[in-house]
């Protein structure tokens, strides 16, 4: 049998790989393809249209830096969350860690994707779903801003990457994310990943980070490094409200996470907070830097591998 590997494009000359040992599930759904392989070096993980979602070894990389610096600037008190895609549900999880949350709404057009997740990735693990607190919506996530009345304390977007063709694009754009911002309480935050922001792989991200920037007048952008990837990987806030992420000590940040977060994190505490927030000279440049085409679709041009 010829060994496989994956293999994807993370910006011209530049790509990523790991060896696959087994090819648990191979599915293509009506609306991408889905497949969970065993990898040598992180183990099982989901993969989309060849583009990796989330490996075992550092899944908790991603989910947890996703949810917890939101979380803790909103003094873990989030009574109703929206969440955007995520199929796997490692996001949903770490949500659910919270007391204060009411209400977790996750909306996923591709129920296929969280069918197979349930039942093939038990490093996201899967009691979460019988928590009385979640709810799945199967719907296109813009028919449900569009409808959706109560609103959000926190709208964190976990969609899948919007290459050339995907619908996924069109919630990346500006008309959206105004769409999420009308959905947000006055003290709401939205959180979204704005992709790699490596040194030659920085303007996709610029691009999102910009929208987000533009909608609601402020960003805060954050780093975090999911190995798995092969890259640095940004992720952006947009708040309401005046924000400050760095306002708080690390050990005041300690001290409130214990306060209202159940269950020990293995990545995300005060000390992580700071740096992850204190952005290096080179990303802050990138982000810094007038966007070539603002009108452009927001798609991210890779080649498909």
């Amino acid at each position: 049998m010829t060994e496989r590997w994956t293999v994807e494009e993370i910006a011209p000359g530049e790509r990523h790989c790991h060896r696959v040992v087994e090819e648990v599930v191979v599915v293509d759904s009506e609306f991408q393809r889905i497949e969970v392989l065993e990898t040598q070096g992180y183990g099982r993980g989901l993969f989309l249209d060849g583009r990796i979602q989330h490996v075992a070894a550092d899944e908790y990389i991603y989910s947890e830096a996703m949810v917890h610096p939101a979380m803790q600037l909103l003094d873990g008190r989030a009574a109703r969350v929206l969440c955007v895609g995520a199929g796997p549900g490692g996001i949903v999880r770490e949500l659910l860690r919270y007391p204060g949350v009411r209400e977790v709404v996750q909306v996923e057009i591709d129920t296929t994707v969280v069918d197979i997740a349930s039942r093939h990735l038990p490093s996201v693990g899967a009691d979460f779903r019988l928590d009385p607190r979640y709810r799945l919506v199967v719907a296109d996530a813009l028919d449900y801003l569009a409808t959706e009345r109560e609103p959000f304390d926190l709208i964190v977007n976990d969609l899948s990457e919007p290459l050339p063709g995907s619908p996924a694009g069109r919630l990346f754009a500006a008309e959206a994310v105004r769409l999420v911002r009308q959905r947000l309480t006055g003290r709401g935050l939205y959180v979204s990943w704005c992709g790699s922001v490596g040194p030659v792989s920085a303007e996709f991200a610029a691009r999102i980070f910009h929208v987000i920037g533009e909608v609601f007048g402020q960003a805060h952008g954050y780093l975090s490094y999911p190995q798995s990837y092969g890259t640095v990987w940004l992720t952006g806030i947009g708040a309401r409200s005046p924000l400050d992420p760095l306002a708080h000590s690390p050990a005041e940040l300690d001290q409130r996470l214990a306060r209202t977060c159940a269950g020990e994190l293995r990545l995300y505490d005060g000390q992580t907070h700071h740096h992850m927030f204190l952005l290096p000279k080179n990303v802050r440049a990138a982000l810094s830097a007038p966007v070539a085409d603002p009108a452009a679709p927001i798609e991210l041009l890779v080649e498909r591998l």
